[in-house]
C-alpha cells in the first residue's frame, strides 16, 4: 500500500468513527425539526425575562457554555454578523446552561455580545430540546416551528442564518 492510499484509509476510518459518535446527536436533532418548539421563559443577563412563545418573529437559539471553545467560535461569528448588520441583535438568543449567572455575565461582557444572553442555571431549557452537546443551534420560525437544529461547529452557519432570518 502506498502512502497516499494509507492516509486515505486512515482518514476514512477517522471520518467514519466521528460520524458514528455524532449519530445519536444528529438523529435527535432531525427528530425535532418541523415540530412545535417548547415554550420557555429564560432570565436574560440584563435582568429581563425572555418568553419564546410571545415572540412573533424568527429566532436562532444557541445553547452554549462559557468554557466551550466551539461555542466561542460560533458566538463570535454570530456577533460579527450583528456588528455587520447582517442580522438584528434580537434575532439571536444565546442560552448558557448549568452555569452561574455571574460567570455568564462576565463572559458576555468580556466578549461584548450584542445579542440576548440568557442563563438556564439548572439546565431545564436545554433538557426540553434534548441538548447533549454545545454549541447546539436551533432555528425557530415565527409560528414556533423548529426549522433546523444542529450541534457543534457548522461551516454553513452564516449562510443558513442569512437565509433563515432575511
Amino acid at each position: 500500500m502506498n502512502k497516499k492510499n494509507f492516509f486515505n484509509t486512515i482518514f476514512f476510518i477517522f471520518a467514519t468513527y466521528a460520524i458514528y459518535l455524532k449519530m445519536p446527536s444528529i438523529l435527535t436533532n432531525f427528530k425535532h425539526q418541523d415540530k412545535k418548539s417548547n415554550d420557555f421563559t429564560v432570565k436574560l443577563i440584563n435582568g429581563e425575562n425572555y418568553n419564546l412563545h410571545t415572540q412573533s418573529k424568527k429566532v436562532v437559539i444557541v445553547f452554549w457554555a462559557t468554557w466551550c471553545g466551539p461555542c466561542e467560535i460560533e458566538l463570535k461569528r454570530i456577533n460579527q454578523m450583528v456588528k455587520d448588520k447582517k442580522i438584528q441583535p434580537t434575532d439571536v438568543l444565546a442560552i448558557s446552561s448549568n452555569e452561574e449567572e455571574a460567570i455568564v455575565k462576565e463572559k458576555a461582557k468580556r466578549e461584548n455580545y450584542l445579542f440576548n444572553v440568557g442563563v438556564d442555571t439548572n439546565g431545564s431549557i436545554a433538557s426540553l430540546y434534548q441538548v447533549s452537546s454545545t454549541p447546539t443551534i436551533v432555528f425557530i420560525d415565527e409560528k414556533q416551528i423548529i426549522n433546523w437544529m444542529t450541534a457543534g461547529i457548522s461551516p454553513t452557519l452564516e449562510y443558513r442564518m442569512n437565509s433563515f432570518l432575511n
